[in-house]
């Protein structure tokens, strides 16, 4: 496995390989990310995973100071993974130290998390589209876990005319149904207790949902349902797959 900080050396090594499968990261790898790599593997005969803390995407300093940074071990797992190459640049050679640009969303606006975290998609976009322009990938790996981020990314790689393909991955989750994330390390066992109830809503939810006339009714119950619960909702709502915005009667699938 080869280790890269520098832009330069990574695209020197890219430029010789046939096709390349990347899987972006922010480092504290868990088996979330060891299903991408698996699946990226199987895709292509390279693999380049890089680990980066983006400082953009974070709407609050101290949540990023508090990110989880486990380097060391995350390097020893993915030499044990047998993958091809990691880059691992920070804040200068990515230029977020002088961020005067930004990308824009596209025009795309669905009154998800990018209403409750402004300046976070901006800030993912601006770094995965750094990232593709350097490491010039044949397939993006990305979970589905992040289900909206996963739908803009894919919209910019289209918008921009990337020759990417981009393959999202099933959401791993903990045996209590909590979505397996690097900042489930600062949870306490009592907000671990308290995350069941909002796996089965959303198994309740995916039960109950059966006709678009019952949307509006539904979103309102289970909404006052983790109210009840404790739960402060930001937002309870169903959205198709195909456009993440409220589903018509043309679209089979919802989200």
């Amino acid at each position: 496995m080869k280790v890269f900080k520098k832009k330069k050396s990574i695209q020197i090594f890219s430029a010789k390989q046939k096709s390349i499968a990347f899987v972006p990261t922010m480092g504290n790898l868990h088996s979330g990310h060891i299903k991408l790599i698996q699946a990226a593997k199987k895709k292509c005969s390279c693999v380049v995973v890089s680990i980066f803390i983006n400082p953009t995407q974070f709407n609050e300093k101290s949540d990023f100071e508090k990110y989880p940074k486990t380097l060391t071990q995350d390097l020893k797992l993915l030499k044990k993974l047998r993958i091809d190459a990691v880059f691992i640049p920070d804040e200068i050679e990515m230029h977020t130290d002088k961020n005067d640009f930004k990308l824009n969303m596209l025009n795309t606006d669905h009154g998800l998390c990018d209403s409750y975290r402004p300046g976070h998609f901006e800030g993912v976009i601006l770094i995965v589209s750094r990232l593709c322009n350097i490491i010039r990938p044949n397939y993006l790996f990305l979970g589905k876990k992040d289900y909206q981020q996963l739908f803009i990314l894919k919209k910019l790689i289209k918008f921009y005319c990337y020759p990417i393909k981009v393959i999202g991955i099933q959401t791993i989750r903990e045996k209590s149904g909590l979505a397996i994330s690097s900042r489930n390390n600062q949870l306490s066992n009592l907000n671990r207790l308290e995350s069941i109830i909002l796996y089965k809503t959303l198994q309740n939810i995916k039960k109950t949902c059966k006709s678009l006339n019952k949307i509006e009714k539904i979103e309102n119950e289970f909404t006052e349902n983790l109210k009840k619960n404790g739960w402060i909702v930001d937002y309870l709502t169903i959205r198709s797959q195909l456009s993440l915005l409220k589903p018509t009667r043309s679209e089979k699938k919802l989200v």
